[in-house]
């Protein structure tokens, strides 16, 4: 029987972790690379980033939105707070927590609590109302709370934490103490994953107990997602029964001293895993040769990498768009190829992706997303079930859905005239890509939602193909001529030295 009512399957088991690591979870049995180690179906609290409550329905969590993107969401009658599809999702969110908080929401309209005092406010409620069963409580209690490494070392997070804390005793009226409402701040802000929808974009904050307790490692072997609010925990790469199951807190394609600085802030320890040891070592010895180098060629490295890091920091509304998507072309093409699958230049192609798209520069987007998925992704992803990776093909394929549809487009200087050079035909890039992602669905670590939502677009693409008398399957040769052409493309994106 589970551990837990709502979590099946489980595959793993609470144990004392080796290391000075607390406690960990471990496999119980031998897992395939795909295959889930964790699914909870229930979170113990689960709520929407503030910006996020007008756009997204606080039932589903945007998992019934994304089969339906024209979907309008009405809001709660009571509160006007949150959201939802239709009355199955209000329903669902009522039954849930919703009724208990309502009421208060009114009282504080128009304010709506910060995003982690609504998380405690639920979380107070339903364990008041005992929503909760005793083996919920009894996990979650075991919980870390670091208050006293919070209280020394990170003020500004216990002033947020003390603050909340009064707000929710004193709105809810609840006869729990204070202290130990605090006690549900930290260890909320500790154990919280990063909610987010099928295309891994955040969109709020969730906590269950027992998929607390796994531990981080940079050379991770399980990833996390979510499906509406389900947690999937699959794992990255083969299992052995025994074995414990790592996860990643952070952005593991970060270079390791920004890795430790945010393990450190954020969840007060020094990690040690192998990756981290390696790179230190390697670091070490890489200060030898960068010694021989002249201090002209160090600084401009330096340089150039600081620039990245503040175009990166940038708030999203404190650029023109424009202008930022001339700075980022700009640093990018005048890198070496070596540094492309480097960070920050990384995350500054996605800002650069993410940037143009919202031009509507899809001729440019797609040569960035082409670079990122042939040169970039296989390299910072070796795995090809990543669900990073898997995303990010999926974003190609989008974009070539666009083109292959001949839809109008903002040009913005020579890379849409280049991409016009090629004549690539999207519809054959946009078939093989699908095609490769569903063949790889019975080992992808993406949720069930990613994986409809290929395997629906993969259906009309070939239906599309059949009814003009073509046959993809049979087109080997006219595909491997378009990747030809796309990467052509790619090589010229990455060399490019002038951006208008």
């Amino acid at each position: 029987m589970s551990l837990f009512p709502h979590t099946i399957p489980i595959r793993t088991t609470p144990l004392a972790a080796p290391d000075g690591l607390g406690r960990g979870l471990f496999a119980t049995t031998n897992v395939a690379a795909g295959a889930d180690v964790l699914h909870v179906s229930t979170p113990f609290v689960a709520v929407l980033d503030t910006h996020q409550l007008g756009q997204i329905c606080s039932g589903c969590f945007g998992r019934r939105q994304l089969d339906d993107e024209d979907r309008r969401l009405r809001g709660c009658t009571g509160c006007q707070v949150v959201k939802y599809c239709d009355k199955i999702c209000q329903a669902k969110d009522w039954k849930f927590a919703h009724s208990l908080e309502c009421s208060i929401f009114q009282k504080l309209s128009p304010r709506i609590l910060p995003i982690n005092a609504r998380a405690i406010l639920r979380m107070v409620l339903r364990t008041g109302r005992q929503k909760y069963t005793s083996k919920d409580v009894d996990m979650f209690l075991q919980l870390e709370t670091h208050i006293k490494d919070i209280r020394e070392e990170n003020p500004v997070q216990w002033e947020r934490i003390s603050m909340s804390s009064k707000a929710v005793k004193a709105y809810s009226e609840t006869e729990m103490k204070e202290e130990t409402i605090s006690a549900y701040g930290a260890k909320l802000e500790l154990n919280a994953f990063n909610l987010t929808n099928a295309m891994y974009d955040r969109v709020g904050l969730y906590l269950h107990p027992y998929a607390a307790l796994m531990n981080h490692s940079c050379d991770y072997n399980a990833v996390v997602g979510f499906d509406g609010d389900e947690l999937f925990v699959k794992a990255i790469r083969p299992i052995a029964e025994g074995e414990q199951i790592f996860i990643s807190y952070v952005d593991t394609t970060n270079p390791r001293w920004l890795r430790q600085k945010e393990l450190q802030e954020r969840y007060y320890f020094r990690c040690r895993c192998t990756k981290c040891e390696t790179e230190e070592k390697e670091g070490k010895e890489g200060q030898g040769e960068a010694a021989t180098a002249t201090a002209a060629a160090v600084a401009a490295v330096e340089a150039t990498e600081a620039n990245a890091y503040a175009l990166l920091s940038r708030s999203p509304d404190s650029t023109d768009p424009h202008s930022l998507a001339a700075e980022i072309s700009l640093l990018l093409g005048g890198l070496p190829e070596t540094q492309i699958t480097r960070q920050p230049y990384v995350s500054l192609r996605d800002e650069l992706i993410a940037t143009l798209l919202t031009l509507q520069r899809y001729k440019a987007a797609f040569a960035h997303a082409a670079v990122r998925y042939l040169r970039i992704d296989p390299v910072v992803y070796p795995q090809e079930i990543h669900p990073i990776r898997q995303v990010h093909a999926w974003a190609l394929a989008k974009l070539a859905v666009l083109l292959s549809q001949g839809i109008e487009v903002a040009h913005g200087g020579e890379d849409e005239l280049e991409l016009e050079r090629y004549e690539v035909n999207f519809s054959l890039i946009l078939w093989e890509v699908l095609q490769r992602l569903v063949s790889l669905e019975d080992k992808s670590c993406n949720v069930p939602a990613f994986q409809r939502l290929v395997k629906a677009l993969f259906g009309q693409v070939t239906t599309e193909f059949v009814a003009g008398g073509l046959d993809p399957r049979r087109m080997e040769r006219e595909i491997n001529g378009e990747w030809g052409k796309v990467g052509k493309l790619v090589e010229w994106t990455v060399d490019a030295r002038r951006i208008e």
